[in-house]
């Protein structure tokens, strides 16, 4: 009587039988005449024999029919992105330089600092975890430091003097020039940087001097060019160096004018009017002597040759009348048309130094897990931001994130 399978074979069962059964009948069929007997070989058991020979068939033929792997689901790893945090509003000291004095020089002055205190000082404000960073950045809203760095801005005052920097015959500037100190060091300290905001005031130098065939223009394009092209960015200092407060609007506006005309032609005779179009406006206040009524909106309304409208003005103070530092742009503080500089740089430096921890660093935290796919929402960033703070993860501040600024403060 036969027996009814209670589950179905599978196909790799089903193959297996198929191939023993097919043997079987082979080797049946093929015993089935009986041959004549060999009185010295012993009897054969001809059933036994054929079905070790089909299972031996059958065993042969499934080692060659491939099996199929198992791919195992790979476990799906969690995606943050690394914020940058403002936990404390930023304090941003701008120190203001004018020139350079040799060693052999008694001391350094507000006017001018020898070599050697310049040195010193970008060493003691490099130890003290201060990082230089770009002024026109910063106030269009580029907050970005290093992770537990201060930032800081440099200017200077009164280019292009030769102890300020000058090229030499390989195209490079002298080695014996402020702007190349500061330009080795940063080279050798990025963690520190190169980045300047120059004050230039084109009209006020007599370049010509002894120069009957002109090339001071030449020399002079050469050592801006330099400077645009290395992080040291140009501005307005007015043409002459004028007191403001005792110019009228007419005289202010053809001097901030006259000194962006001549700057642009220095750069179409030199064959790079394509650097024109880096050029922004802002204004560094000559002797820190304002101009009132129409004198201050002639200024603050001042628009460049290529319709650029005043982005900043800036104010000159020394330490001794008490330290000021730039706000960050989102704060209520923040003044574009007034915004302060510290003279006096051995002095500054010194504070700074000393006062180091008062000045808040930048730092970071892991906002997530996120939807690789939705980083370029600012919303659905903005929303994790929150998430992350209400959860404890991450604390409140102003937040830098895939290029995007989240007030979260």
């Amino acid at each position: 009587m036969g027996h009814t399978l209670k589950e179905p074979l599978n196909m790799q069962a089903k193959l297996q039988l198929t191939v023993i059964f097919s043997a079987l009948a082979f080797f049946t069929s093929a015993c089935s005449a009986t041959p004549a007997a060999d009185p010295t070989s012993p009897p054969i058991d001809t059933g036994a024999t054929a079905i070790s020979m089909a299972s031996t068939m059958a065993a042969e033929t499934m080692a060659a029919i491939p099996t199929e792997t198992t791919i195992p689901t790979p476990t799906e790893v969690p995606f943050y992105l690394t914020a940058n945090i403002w936990a404390e509003e930023p304090r941003v000291p701008i120190i203001n330089y004018h020139q350079f004095a040799p060693n052999t020089s008694l001391r350094s002055t507000d006017h001018k600092i020898r070599k050697r205190d310049f040195l010193d000082g970008l060493e003691a404000l490099n130890q003290a975890g201060f990082t230089l960073i770009h002024l026109e950045d910063w106030i269009n809203g580029d907050l970005y430091v290093p992770e537990g760095r201060r930032p800081l801005v440099f200017t200077m005052d009164d280019l292009f003097y030769n102890n300020q920097i000058r090229m030499d015959e390989n195209g490079e500037p002298r080695r014996d020039t402020g702007l190349s100190f500061a330009w080795r060091y940063g080279q050798e300290h990025p963690e520190f940087g190169f980045k300047w905001s120059l004050f230039a005031n084109l009209g006020d130098k007599w370049y010509a001097d002894g120069d009957t065939e002109g090339k001071w223009k030449d020399e002079l394009a050469q050592s801006l060019i330099w400077c645009l092209e290395h992080d040291a960015r140009v501005y307005n200092h007015t043409y002459q160096h004028i007191r403001m407060d005792k110019s009228g609007a007419e005289g202010i506006l053809w001097d901030l004018e006259q000194n962006d005309l001549f700057m642009r032609e220095l750069l179409v005779k030199a064959g790079r009017e394509d650097l024109i179009e880096g050029l922004n406006n802002m204004l560094a206040i000559p002797f820190g002597y304002w101009p009132e009524g129409s004198g201050y909106s002639a200024m603050t309304n001042y628009i460049t040759p290529e319709g650029e409208p005043m982005l900043a003005v800036f104010d000159i103070d020394w330490i001794i009348n008490g330290v000021k530092f730039m706000a960050p742009p989102y704060s209520p503080e923040f003044d574009p048309m007034r915004i302060p500089r510290i003279a006096m740089p051995p002095e500054a430096i010194a504070y700074l130094v000393e006062h180091q921890t008062e000045f808040p660093t930048m730092v970071s935290c892991q906002v997530g897990p996120l939807d690789a796919e939705q980083v370029n929402d600012q919303d659905y960033l903005g929303e994790a931001i929150q998430a992350s703070i209400t959860s404890g993860t991450c604390p409140q501040g102003f937040y830098i994130l895939e290029n995007y600024s989240f007030d979260m403060r």
